[in-house]
């Protein structure tokens, strides 16, 4: 099957870290996922990350240190206070430190997020970031995902040890929650400001929007000095407007998130890091959801992924790396 060449000529520009405009990438999404041009996307973008980052994949350890029902009630979140039944959790400090202990292991855990809802206290955030500094590995990075946050508050939280922020300026902003996207895009710019690293999110995606929106939603934070960005799914939520529209299918999320990877090859990173990778995070990052029930099990399936899906090394929490061989995978008991 021949594939389109306007298409293929785009695709060629990205991998060769030309730019590519929001008005291209609108043409290229408005392909079906598993078409010839989904598939060279695909392709071309895993080709480019695994050439970034040199076939060396990171971890990313996600802890839930405040949530609960949140009262931004956002209509596609499972926190929102009209719908969730969560219970409100503050993490103890004694075992905020036994979590990091355990994740500081085998030093392969490059950074700690700590994850919040819409009304957490910015000075308890930052004293648990000091928490983390003072028990994980040298070198590791804190994140934290928090609420929109004044030029004050960030800087509270750079002085408390924070390396960066994950922050999403959602699709809906303003009408699917109750929050102005100015402000979300305020936040950005004050944690920049800061000299925070930044990953902006854009989503949740869902089956209903369309290239256009996927694209302008993309491009309102990949210009705001970022060091990198998630392009995530929207969670089907039992009570929530959203939940009967279902979910976007895995190969589609692999090709939105191609795209958006070769639309951005061409950036230089405003901060500089041992590892980059692209701009876009994909199949070289990692995630663990670590907790008391399932965390070393997430821990062990992060390290399996990247081994996987073909890595040859995983970063170590001091930039240097580790080889990721099944002999590794056993020894770190990840299967």
């Amino acid at each position: 099957m021949s594939i389109d060449s306007r298409a293929a000529d785009m695709l060629s520009k990205g991998f060769y870290k030309e730019r590519l405009e929001p008005s291209e990438c609108e043409y290229l999404l408005t392909f079906r996922d598993r078409s010839p041009v989904a598939n060279l996307a695909i392709s071309l973008a895993d080709r480019l990350t695994r050439a970034e980052c040199g076939d060396t994949g990171q971890i990313c350890a996600e802890i839930d240190v405040s949530t609960g029902p949140c009262p931004c009630n956002c209509r596609f979140c499972n926190y929102a206070e009209g719908v969730t039944s969560a219970r409100f959790f503050e993490i103890e400090d004694s075992v905020l430190v036994r979590y990091v202990q355990e994740l500081n292991a085998f030093s392969d855990v490059r950074r700690i997020s700590l994850m919040t809802i819409g009304d957490t206290d910015i000075d308890e955030l930052a004293r648990r970031v000091g928490i983390v500094k003072d028990t994980a590995k040298r070198g590791t990075q804190i994140y934290v995902n928090t609420r929109d946050v004044t030029s004050d508050e960030c800087r509270i939280l750079k002085k408390a040890g924070t390396y960066g922020a994950y922050h999403s300026c959602r699709i809906g902003e303003g009408t699917d929650t109750e929050i102005k996207e100015e402000k979300r895009l305020e936040t950005i710019d004050n944690l920049v400001s800061a000299g925070l690293s930044v990953i902006a999110g854009t989503g949740p995606i869902g089956p209903e929007h369309s290239p256009k929106e996927l694209t302008d939603a993309f491009f309102k934070t990949a210009d705001r000095r970022c060091c990198g960005a998630d392009i995530y799914a929207r969670e089907p939520v039992a009570g929530t407007k959203f939940n009967s529209i279902g979910k976007m299918s895995p190969s589609r999320m692999s090709q939105i998130r191609a795209v958006f990877t070769l639309a951005t090859s061409r950036y230089d990173f405003p901060i500089n890091e041992p590892f980059r990778g692209t701009f876009v995070q994909g199949h070289n990052v990692s995630y663990a959801k670590y907790d008391s029930v399932k965390g070393k099990d997430q821990l062990y399936a992060a390290r399996r992924r990247l081994f996987n899906n073909g890595y040859q090394r995983v970063m170590r929490a001091d930039s240097g790396t580790n080889d990721l061989t099944l002999a590794y995978l056993r020894q770190t008991g990840s299967v």
